[in-house]
């Protein structure tokens, strides 16, 4: 969750228009990401999805909640 300015910044945005400031968070929030809009049967845009793999890339023991 975000908080204030960061909040207003994310709004409804999704992994291709917005990340956390801080690095070291983006692969857990993309994960989270990917395993709500699972669960909830979610559509994600080519944009997003290629989003979510330049980030997952980069942190292959990741997983998922």
């Amino acid at each position: 969750a975000v908080k204030g300015r960061l909040n207003s910044q994310k709004s409804d945005g999704d992994a291709a228009t917005w990340l956390p400031p801080l690095k070291s968070y983006r692969c857990t929030y993309v994960a989270r990401q990917i395993a709500v809009k699972a669960k909830y049967s979610l559509w994600v845009t080519i944009a997003e999805k290629t989003a979510m793999k330049n980030i997952l890339v980069k942190c292959p023991d990741q997983l998922l909640p």
